[in-house]
């Protein structure tokens, strides 16, 4: 598994709280002081450490469970919205060769991560924002972590292409198209511009190319708080994939 010394922390931080019964206790500002090492004037809503590294963590985790870790005995899912791990016990998966892309959404029916069924619609997000722009990159990652709540809240299948190695996940994504009735592909931006930011996506259909729908926002970094904002344009366009998915 890819993990930086960080988010092994993290990892290891939130099993072994959970393990011990003091699910709890997994809260932002405990992680942002006891795995981070962050003052106890830590603030987790001007400090966005926890979001941006949980959603790493959650990337990492789905391209392992979508790879070498697809036939592991137990599984960690971390979903969106909560730090407290769940643990599934998946069966090994059969009448395939290529494992499932690990997903970032609530798991399927059958128990297994990345599994859908013969029907449904499914959508792949894929952050493109320059990681060389840091201040981009920051709220890049909200606003994808953002997105991934907005749309699994309306029990549409999400999956998240994992940033360091987005070549990769092409197998497996090709074994989800095969299942799934619809497949969307979300490609996500943010970048700097002389007012402040640009948040930018496009739906298109993973099959065909075709793009379904796009937009652009621009935004000041006048206006706080930040993290409103995004979850508020995160939520737009969770409403137009749904509309497209309909």
């Amino acid at each position: 598994m890819r993990l930086s010394e960080r988010n092994r922390r993290f990892l290891s931080f939130v099993v072994a709280e959970t393990l011990a019964g003091r699910g709890g206790r997994i809260k932002a500002y405990a992680i942002g002081v006891d795995v981070f090492g962050r003052g106890r004037t830590f603030d987790p809503d001007s400090d966005p450490i926890v979001r941006i590294e949980a959603t790493r963590l959650r990337a990492a985790l789905a391209a392992y469970y979508g790879g070498f870790g697809a036939r592991d005995a137990v599984r960690f899912v971390l979903r969106p919205g909560s730090y407290v791990p769940t643990f599934e016990f998946p069966r090994p998966p059969s009448g395939s060769e290529e494992p499932p892309v690990g997903e970032s959404a609530a798991p399927a029916p059958s128990g297994r991560i990345g599994s859908v069924g013969p029907a449904g619609v499914a959508v792949v997000v894929t952050h493109r924002t320059d990681r060389r722009d840091r201040c981009s990159m920051v709220r890049g990652e909200l606003y994808v972590e953002a997105i991934v709540k907005a749309v699994a809240g309306r029990e549409i299948k999400v999956f998240l292409t994992p940033l360091p190695d987005r070549n990769g996940s092409v197998q497996v994504i090709r074994g989800l198209v095969a299942r799934s009735d619809a497949v969307f592909a979300l490609d996500v931006a943010v970048h700097g511009i002389a007012e402040g930011q640009r948040y930018s996506w496009s739906l298109s259909d993973f099959r065909s190319g075709e793009v379904k729908a796009t937009d652009i926002c621009d935004r000041s970094d006048e206006n706080l708080p930040i993290g409103a904002r995004i979850d508020a344009l995160a939520e737009i366009v969770a409403q137009r994939v749904a509309a497209a998915a309909g």
